[in-house]
């Protein structure tokens, strides 16, 4: 089964777990990987990995020796994850984002890209997720984050330093793509 069959039956299934009726376009995962810096950025962080698109370009980017860990909630799409991608830490819920880098060692990271659907989560949630993903981050990490509306983007720019914002046409729906970097100390 193709993943953007599997993906449509997850998302007619969940689609407040799910948040998209595709897999994102090769137009969206070029727009989130185009400001990392591959050779830098050692610790990526993904939220909401899906069918693993975007995992596989981190996979094919990230440098030699970098640490991948990647989140992904539902429990079949998880399962595949850990098939395709077995050097890469697959955890199961993002919520618990501090505690798995903590398990490993990790107190900071470079980068997080994420495709979890912010707008099917309660403002507290929002937030406290956001709240998370910017303390892990190392000063002047990226979180880059597609989303359908621009509901988070006040919230965004209370918390990080620097908020860019990108609309992207070419995807299933079209998406914008916050790009957000911590500010340096």
């Amino acid at each position: 089964m193709s993943s953007s069959v599997a993906f449509l039956k997850k998302f007619l299934n969940s689609p407040s777990s799910i948040g998209s009726v595709a897999p994102s376009s090769p137009a969206l995962v070029a727009s989130m990987m185009a400001p990392i810096d591959w050779q830098q950025d050692r610790v990526i962080v993904e939220l909401g990995a899906g069918t693993g698109v975007i995992t596989q370009a981190i996979d094919d980017n990230r440098a030699d020796g970098s640490v991948f860990i990647s989140f992904e909630k539902d429990e079949q799409m998880h399962a595949d994850l850990k098939l395709r991608f077995p050097d890469i830490v697959i955890g199961h819920d993002a919520f618990r984002l501090s505690k798995l880098l903590h398990l490993h060692g990790l107190h900071q990271v470079d980068c997080v890209v994420s495709g979890l659907p912010f707008a099917n989560f309660d403002r507290y949630d929002q937030y406290d997720l956001i709240t998370t993903i910017h303390d892990v981050l190392r000063p002047g990490g990226l979180f880059i984050a597609f989303q359908y509306s621009l509901q988070l983007q006040t919230y965004l720019k209370t918390v990080f330093a620097d908020v860019d914002s990108r609309f992207v046409v070419r995807n299933i729906p079209p998406a914008f793509v916050y790009v957000c970097r911590k500010q340096l100390q």
